[in-house]
Parts: structure tokens; sequence; C-alpha cells
């Protein structure tokens, strides 16, 4: 039986315990096990008092549920610890939180969440302190199609997270005057389509006319997330050759959007295990 194991890197912050909220969630939903992470440089704190706040966290999710959960502390820098550990282990599902726009260094916010998630070669999901975790699932999920050459990855995260939590998933796209449907992305759309269909996953796909001045997407994204009240967005953090250019910005307002919707991420990175 292949070990299934959740990672959750932890800064000892209020936001932290959502990440664990939303971890411990995905646990029951897919039998998994927890790993807890911190990754210190000079923050004042020992590699002893680290290992005792991993371990208290630890045991209350020992003794409290029915998850297996033990913890990682290591010295070095996020950006490259963090991708290592996923990398060169067994995790098939990392959940993290970020503190927004604006934050310290080492608190994962917004251009920091967004360039640590582009090394991250497993499915990911980013919580802030006022998301909401579902009772037994989300109702519904936003996801946004795309022309990347790596969008697979993010149809085989979608997947993975709708045989756990079982949305209505939205198939969503904007249609913008004099901008046609290139070949990869009607590829992609259909890859999508057959993927969620043999899966016997609940989708539906929806296109909307540009109605936001915006040189991105997000903007109207957001928009229609909160009419149809979803519960998670999925998005693919590395960027199109043709959005380049406006696509950092569209994700980061994403991943902190103000009504804590969460985000399912994706990225092209590789995994060396």
């Amino acid at each position: 039986m292949i070990e299934r194991k959740i990672l959750i890197p932890v800064d000892f912050t209020d936001v932290t315990d959502k990440a664990i909220e939303f971890g411990k969630f995905l646990a029951r939903k897919s039998q998994s096990d927890i790993s807890l992470l911190h990754v210190f440089e000079d923050d004042g704190i020992s590699l002893e008092e680290c290992e005792n706040k991993l371990k208290a966290l630890a045991d209350k999710i020992n003794t409290e549920e029915d998850i297996s959960c033990d913890f990682i502390c290591q010295k070095g820098n996020i950006f490259t610890v963090i991708p290592e550990i996923v990398a060169n282990n067994a995790f098939h599902v990392m959940v993290i939180a970020t503190h927004g726009p604006r934050g310290i260094r080492q608190k994962f916010f917004g251009p920091d969440i967004l360039k640590l998630l582009k090394k991250i070669c497993i499915p990911t999901l980013v919580v802030q302190e006022n998301s909401i975790v579902p009772g037994e699932k989300f109702k519904t999920a936003i996801f946004p199609v795309g022309g990347h050459n790596e969008y697979d990855k993010m149809i085989d995260a979608m997947t993975l997270f709708a045989g756990w939590v079982d949305p209505e998933i939205h198939m969503y796209s904007i249609r913008k005057a004099g901008f046609d449907q290139n070949d990869k992305l009607k590829e992609n759309i259909k890859k999508a389509d057959q993927k969620f269909s043999e899966k016997g996953i609940n989708f539906k796909r929806v296109s909307e006319d540009q109605t936001v001045f915006s040189v991105g997407f997000a903007k109207q994204t957001l928009q229609y997330a909160d009419k149809i009240q979803a519960g998670l967005i999925a998005i693919m953090v590395t960027a199109t050759r043709e959005h380049f250019y406006f696509a950092d910005s569209d994700k980061e307002a994403i991943l902190t959007n103000d009504k804590g919707i969460p985000v399912l991420c994706a990225s092209n990175a590789e995994a060396r295990v």
C-alpha cells in the first residue's frame, strides 16, 4: 500500500492553525497521514525550541484525531528547503497558509507564496486565516481553462481533489473581444472534459463575456467565484508565454483574495523521488 502523506509548513502564527485545520480535513477525506514542517533561518528559535513546538502540535493531532502526525524541523531558506523536502519525499499534497498581500519574510505573503509555489511539484492547497473549512465537501470549484503546456498537472490535481471532496466543477473561461481560443487551449479543454467524464466527476462548462476592464482575468474570475459562493479555485501557478506580462499579479490576486477562498495550485516543477 502506497503511503499517503500531507505536508503542512507552519510558522507558529495564528494562520498556521488554519492550515492545520484544512490539513486534517483533507487527511480524513483521503485517509492520509500528516507531517508538520518548520523551516527556520535566524529568527531567534533554536532547533530544540522548534522541535518542542512542533511536537506539541503533532501530539495534539495524534491525541484528538484519528490521524497519524509527525514533524520535521530544518534550518535553511524556505524557498530551498520546502521544495527539496517535497521533491525528495513521498508527499502527495501540501497545505500552506498565506498571510495575504502583506506580511514579513518567512510568513508566506503575496509574492513570496507564488515564488514558493512555482517550485513545488505536488498539488498545493493555499488557505488564509479567514478561509472556512467545509463541513463535508467543497460544494463548487472554479477550474479556469488555460493554454499551459503542463495543463495535465492542473487536471490531475483537480481530479485528485474531486475524488476526495466531490465538488461541482465549473470549467471557466472569459471571452475577450478580438481574442480567439488557440489550439493548445482547445486541446486542454478537451483533455479536462475527457478526464472528468472518465472519472465520473460532476462538472459543467461556463464561458462568460468580459465585463470587467482589466488586463488579466483575476478580477472577473473572483467576481464569478463570489457570485456562485465557490468553495475552491484551481490555478496553474506557472504562466503561459502569451500572458507572462500580467500572469503573476493575476495569480497573487487570486491567492490572496479577500474572501479567503482556498486555492488549489499546480506547477510544472518536477519531482526527484
